[in-house]
């Protein structure tokens, strides 16, 4: 009966082991490993089950803001420069709702036009010149106050 070398390895394995660390020994290396086996297997259920809820949806980390964001309190005197937040009871208005407003607001007919038409028009009157004042206008008297 011949031993592979497998076979041959494992035995050598386990006298040297026995040379360097006693009988004593073994027990205790023996829990260390069992010990970190099961740390090991432990961290990869948690693993699993994390990447399981993100694909879910159900992670909390990963989940869409059910409410919005904090809004600083306004300071007096100071305005911002960003539109103010809907409230949840006013409907969020998309993009082309809000270019076809803006469009009205500055005068632009916007019957048959395509959105690009009407992007191009808000663009030409940003970049137009103001109006000259009409000289037949009297002129703006100066509050004495200022």
């Amino acid at each position: 009966m011949a031993l592979d070398p497998l076979e041959l390895a494992t035995i050598v394995g386990i006298i040297v082991v026995l040379f360097l660390w006693g009988p004593q020994k073994i027990p205790e290396l023996a829990r260390m490993i069992g010990r970190a086996r099961k740390e090991f297997d432990n961290a990869t259920r948690e693993f699993q089950s994390v990447a399981n809820s993100i694909q879910d949806g159900t992670n909390p980390l990963f989940a869409p803001l059910t409410s919005p964001p904090p809004t600083p309190l306004p300071q007096p005197g100071v305005r911002s420069a960003l539109p103010p937040t809907p409230s949840p009871s006013q409907p969020v208005k998309t993009g082309d709702q809000l270019l076809i407003e803006a469009a009205r607001k500055l005068g632009i007919s916007t019957q048959g036009k395509t959105r690009e038409q009407i992007q191009e028009e808000i663009i030409a009157l940003a970049q137009r010149p103001p109006a000259a004042k009409d000289p037949s206008e009297p002129p703006e008297e100066e509050d004495p106050a200022s």
